[in-house]
């Protein structure tokens, strides 16, 4: 692995893009948690071509890459991430084209659905309130009230390990709950095509207000947090936060890390905690569940960069 805090003139000639490529850069600078060490090297490509750049370009000198989205849904390490962060805030193209959004990977999720509904064009609405980008929920296919990413998307526009551009067509066998085929495959998404309906802006507007109205009474905007720690599956006949709640856990706390007093998947920084405190408060969580349920639940939160364990 190439030294980057050494080497940085070195990667500016490897690179040569013409964003912003830094070293040494803290994660927590970039994620709702607030917290995180230190990417080797942090890029934002300007443009397809940069992007190409750095893909082929680490690929050749054999460094990793992890590609950011809005850094809403990851805990990373302490001890920060090794390689290349590859921050994908400038991709922010915006299009309807016919009856579909064309959306850049980049755009903030929730700014982008309000513009949509404004117009009157529904479909996204299911999703305001959520923080995070384009990319990331349909990294993730995100899900919410009953509906989620897979069910209006279309088509992605993705970019391969070596640089080519592809148009993925929304396959459904592909796709299920919290899941997309780009979390097993190295390609980035760099847009995404929404099947749009045309509906009151009035009554999207409801809808939408209504949502952030419920995520902020679960306590979703009132300290660090990074949403729901623990996916919600249905075989567990309740909720994940039913679950926790259920055992006690609301108020738990490993250092700063702390499960919300006002919902029990929620999992906030009180001020100043560790990655290693969240992670500690997650295992926990899980543990006491899986005692006293016989569930063992699953992460929501990605647990990504340089863990010694």
């Amino acid at each position: 692995m190439l030294h980057v805090e050494k080497n940085l003139n070195q990667l500016n000639e490897t690179f040569n893009i013409s964003g912003i490529l830094l070293s040494r850069e803290p994660m927590w600078r970039h994620c709702t948690m607030i917290v995180g060490g230190a990417a080797d090297c942090y890029a934002v490509p300007e443009n397809e071509e940069d992007l190409r750049r750095l893909i082929t370009g680490a690929r050749r000198i054999g460094m990793d890459w992890f590609v950011l989205g809005g850094g809403s849904n990851i805990l990373p390490s302490d001890r920060g991430i090794r390689g290349l962060v590859i921050d994908m805030r400038r991709f922010t193209e915006e299009r309807i084209s016919g009856g579909t959004a064309v959306l850049g990977a980049g755009l903030d999720i929730s700014q982008a659905v309000w513009r949509l509904g404004a117009r009157g064009l529904g479909g996204l609405d299911f999703i305001f309130g959520m923080p995070g980008s384009v990319g990331g929920a349909v990294w993730m296919n995100a899900r919410c009230y009953g509906s989620e990413i897979a069910d209006i998307l279309e088509w992605t526009d993705e970019m391969d390990e070596n640089g080519a551009v592809h148009r993925r067509p929304m396959h459904p066998s592909d796709w299920s709950s919290k899941h997309s085929p780009y979390q097993s495959s190295k390609s980035v998404i760099l847009r995404a095509g929404f099947r749009l309906n045309r509906e009151d802006p009035r009554n999207l507007r409801r809808t939408m207000i209504g949502h952030r109205n419920d995520r902020e009474a679960k306590g979703h905007y009132r300290a660090p947090c990074a949403g729901s720690a623990f996916k919600n599956n249905r075989a567990f006949g309740a909720p994940s936060g039913v679950l926790m709640d259920r055992c006690g856990l609301k108020g738990a706390s490993v250092g700063a890390a702390a499960v919300s007093e006002w919902h029990a998947n929620i999992f906030v920084n009180l001020g100043g905690a560790k990655a290693a405190e969240f992670r500690e408060l997650m295992n926990r969580a899980a543990l006491e569940v899986e005692r006293t349920a016989g569930f063992r639940m699953e992460a929501e939160i990605l647990i990504v960069g340089d863990w010694e364990n």
